[in-house]
């Protein structure tokens, strides 16, 4: 027989517990839907709350994958500028003031791409202000357990006593983008229609791979890989940084994220990045040209997101030489 549409009923039940411990997330196997990633709880939460001419903030610069999303859906962008304390709530409740709001959709645990935490006071206010003028809240939750120098902030939805958040996440970077198991945690009535919809589209997720990691969470596994792996990426960050201050001072500018698997650079010297992408990509050096990180795309960015998980000290340190040679290049 078909399993259940919701997902495996052991992994739902033991991530509840991880979710329990992890993130102080007072959730059953009940209150979890099983998603093919965080990108399928993305659409499920949009189809159902969304019709055309909705109102959604997100946040400039951000994510390019939700912002379809809620565009296919009908909806209508308000961007707010992202600071270093995370999604300016000024400007947000500026918006609010002058217009119904149906959704605000957040990262607040390493931005992308910024890779800024949303300060505590900012979470707090956030819940009220989605209280106060009735609007839901997409917490995307894409990399909670890789924090390096620091406890990280508990979620919005470990505090959401209006019950005004869909929780999402996903263990696609927590293993590997190959494994497309992620999770929506919501109030009961929208993760029935949630789960109705998911039916429709998808009639279950992939059973045999939800109960082996189900297992995987049980025994305690997943927990040791992300201790290792939680080292491992500090050490690659420490790395990049050191290379970035030596080789790059004159040229570079960043501040030294407390987790996730990225730096977010700013060109000194306003080097355009699509250049300076462009220069990189004939050194054969994969790096992002910023594009996608503005809705708006007229405006003129001179930041990029450097990732660093996936290479080691070598790697690492070839990359940086390339990319050095990648904004002299930007001088001729």
């Amino acid at each position: 027989m078909y399993g259940p549409e919701q997902g495996s009923e052991n992994l739902r039940t033991e991530l509840a517990h991880f979710l329990s411990e992890t993130r102080g997330l007072n959730v059953g196997a009940e209150d979890i839907l099983i998603t093919k990633g965080v990108q399928m709880a993305l659409y499920l939460t949009a189809q159902i709350l969304l019709t055309k001419n909705d109102t959604v903030i997100v946040g400039e610069p951000g994510y390019s994958g939700a912002n379809e999303i809620f565009e296919q859906a009908g909806a209508k962008l308000e961007l707010v500028p992202v600071d270093d304390d995370g999604i300016d709530l000024d400007v947000v409740e500026s918006i609010c003031k002058k217009k119904k709001i149906r959704l605000l959709y957040v990262i607040p645990h390493h931005h992308t791409p910024t890779t800024v935490t949303l300060s505590s006071e900012r979470r707090m206010r956030l819940l009220e202000m989605a209280k106060k003028y009735q609007f839901a809240i997409i917490e995307d939750d894409y990399d909670f357990d890789f924090q390096y120098s620091s406890s990280p902030v508990l979620p919005l939805a470990s505090a959401n006593y209006y019950g005004s958040v869909i929780y999402v996440g996903s263990f696609c970077k927590t293993i590997a983008p190959g494994i497309r198991i992620g999770f929506m945690v919501a109030p009961s009535n929208f993760l029935l229609q949630a789960t109705k919809l998911r039916k429709l589209i998808d009639r279950q997720g992939e059973h045999l791979l939800e109960e082996a990691m189900a297992n995987l969470l049980k025994n305690g596994d997943i927990s040791r890989h992300l201790k290792k792996a939680n080292k491992l990426y500090h050490e690659r960050r420490d790395e990049l940084c050191r290379l970035l201050h030596e080789h790059l001072a004159d040229e570079v500018s960043f501040k030294v994220p407390e987790g996730g698997f990225a730096i977010w650079i700013n060109y000194i010297n306003k080097h355009d990045p699509v250049r300076v992408a462009e220069n990189a990509a004939e050194l054969g050096l994969t790096v992002s040209n910023g594009i996608d990180y503005y809705h708006d795309k007229n405006f003129k960015n001179y930041a990029v997101r450097l990732g660093f998980a996936s290479l080691n000290t070598t790697e690492l340190k070839d990359a940086v030489d390339l990319l050095k040679k990648a904004i002299k290049k930007c001088y001729n």
